[in-house]
């Protein structure tokens, strides 16, 4: 099946609204275009618009809870996010707000998120909009260059660039000029 772009999805009906939300709210992290260790290019960034495609979405407007189903890419400026499967929730517009109606969003099944200098992969994915935290699970490694760190769990706080690995944590490091002669 092909996949279509979320605005596809949602130009009728009485989840347009949803679309606006998805679209204009800037839900997801974008990349800093310089990292500096590992999490550094992990950043906030709720001003770049966000992308979703999948093979399928299902909304359920009395939850609200939208589910994007395979092939899931989410993108907002360098950052993309992949899984099998993600849930988005959201709830209304909260006057001040800078993070729009979405609260959260879950992703499962094969996640990688990746900046082009950093990668993560695991099993599963939470990222909560309102603290700027995503916490990864399941035989999680996150890729650096030439750098690896293993553990069961990763938590990335994107509004410091700081984040915590856990869970028997194995480190791979490749010290500058190795290998060049």
């Amino acid at each position: 099946m092909r996949a279509r772009s979320l605005s596809g999805h949602l130009m009728a009906g009485p989840v347009l609204g949803l679309a606006l939300v998805l679209v204009g709210a800037s839900a997801f992290p974008a990349a800093a275009q310089s990292p500096s260790g590992p999490f550094g290019g992990f950043k906030h960034d709720r001003s770049a618009p966000i992308e979703i495609t999948s093979d399928a979405l299902e909304v359920r407007q009395a939850e609200q809870l939208a589910i994007f189903s395979g092939d899931v890419v989410a993108g907002q400026g360098t950052l993309r996010l992949t899984a099998d499967h993600v849930e988005v929730t959201y709830g209304e517009e909260a006057e001040g707000s800078d993070t729009g109606a979405i609260r959260d969003l879950q992703a499962a099944g094969n996640v990688f998120i990746s900046n082009g200098a950093e990668t993560a992969q695991g099993r599963q994915a939470r990222y909560d909009v309102d603290s700027g935290m995503i916490t990864m699970t399941g035989d999680v490694v996150l890729t650096q260059g030439e750098n690896v760190i293993s553990g069961e769990r990763l938590t990335i706080n994107l509004n410091e660039g700081q984040g915590r690995v856990e869970g028997r944590v194995k480190s791979i490091f490749t010290p500058q000029g190795a290998g060049s002669d």
